[in-house]
């Protein structure tokens, strides 16, 4: 296991600059995600980790050890691409023994490896199927296999689940984060989509115009968000503008809303006020043991299978609320919305 650390590491091609005084610092057999919409930097990011790229400033270290450097056959490192690269040509266990053989590795450890990691990624009985006669999700497979019985220290993938459909993605994101976990790699996964960041990462890196915007593990960088750029790209829709009428009190356009006691503001400070549409409670009529809360009515009301969507107006203002599908509320209905304080989140303007 490889612990990585970037460094003020900036990345220039020509008058644009691709990456600007990153630092980062990923443990040894952590998973970290790089995210962020498309031109963000976060596959320059990657290949200069790699050493496909070099940085115009800056270190790139594993294990305290600056590589900045080194070219990319000296870094032991393995790379995944969005493209699985394989030789039509040759069959699975072919493919994945490519590394390994052209290195002059033993055929009897090459042989002993390669019955290993098959199994270890459930091919062992297409191991003599060509390319072209197997699915997406086996030709991923094949590609992980080809990269993993080289023994990297570092493992790294680029959107390597783009390709795949919705069903097969799921399925992949469980085999990685489970071959990962008992493989106990270093591993730096770029992605443009936040769902398949929280879901594979201990920590995620959100990169926005070469800038790194937040560090963070999946649960704060979802219900902590420390910008409103964060928030919006992590999908929050419930963002009012707001101003504390004490430590643990704000006034906002749907009403005065309870909010976690804070420190680091003061009494008629201008916020914004992030409530996630999942936190809420709504209810067909005022509780009697819970304050009133706040009166709307719905809207709108989109069905998802296992959960429904309410559109509801609170004082002219639109909230979004999440439910599971257990009961359908009809348009039209009024209703109460409850907002625990734990669950809302203040960001400065």
């Amino acid at each position: 296991m490889t612990q990585v650390q970037l460094n003020s590491v900036r990345k220039q091609f020509g008058d644009f600059v691709a990456i600007e005084n990153l630092d980062l610092y990923i443990s040894s057999g952590e998973l970290v995600a790089l995210l962020g919409p498309s031109g963000c930097g976060k596959t320059t990011t990657l290949r200069m980790i790699s050493g496909l790229e070099r940085p115009s400033d800056g270190a790139i270290l594993f294990d305290g050890r600056d590589v900045s450097e080194q070219s990319v056959q000296d870094r032991n490192v393995g790379m995944v691409f969005q493209r699985y690269a394989l030789f039509p040509h040759m069959t699975v266990e072919k493919n994945v023994a490519f590394g390994p053989s052209v290195r002059g590795e033993s055929r009897t450890e090459i042989a002993r490896r390669l019955d290993e990691i098959l199994e270890v990624v459930q091919l062992t009985p297409f191991r003599d199927r060509f390319p072209a006669q197997l699915s997406g999700g086996q030709m991923q497979r094949v590609a992980v296999a080809r990269t993993l019985i080289t023994k990297p220290s570092v493992l790294m993938m680029d959107e390597p689940l783009a390709n795949l459909d919705t069903k097969l993605r799921l399925e992949m994101r469980r085999f990685i984060r489970d071959l990962q976990k008992r493989f106990g790699i270093t591993t730096i996964f770029v992605t443009h989509d936040q769902i398949e960041a929280m879901e594979l990462a201990d920590r995620v890196a959100v990169i926005f115009d070469g800038r790194l915007a937040q560090f963070d593990t999946p649960e704060r960088l979802y219900r902590c968000p420390r910008s409103l750029d964060v928030a919006d790209f992590m999908g929050a829709t419930n963002i009012y503008p707001g101003k504390l009428l004490s430590r643990s009190r704000v006034e906002t356009a749907l009403g005065e809303i309870d909010c976690p006691h804070q420190n680091d503001r003061s009494v008629g400070d201008s916020v914004h006020v992030l409530l996630r549409a999942e936190a809420l409670d709504m209810n067909t009529g005022p509780s009697a043991s819970e304050p009133p809360g706040l009166r709307g009515r719905i809207k709108t009301r989109d069905f998802f299978g296992a959960s429904v969507m309410y559109r509801v107006v609170c004082n002219d203002r639109e909230i979004d609320v999440t439910e599971n599908a257990r009961r359908m509320l009809e348009v039209g209905d009024d209703v109460w919305l409850q907002i625990a304080p734990e669950h809302v989140w203040l960001l400065s303007r």
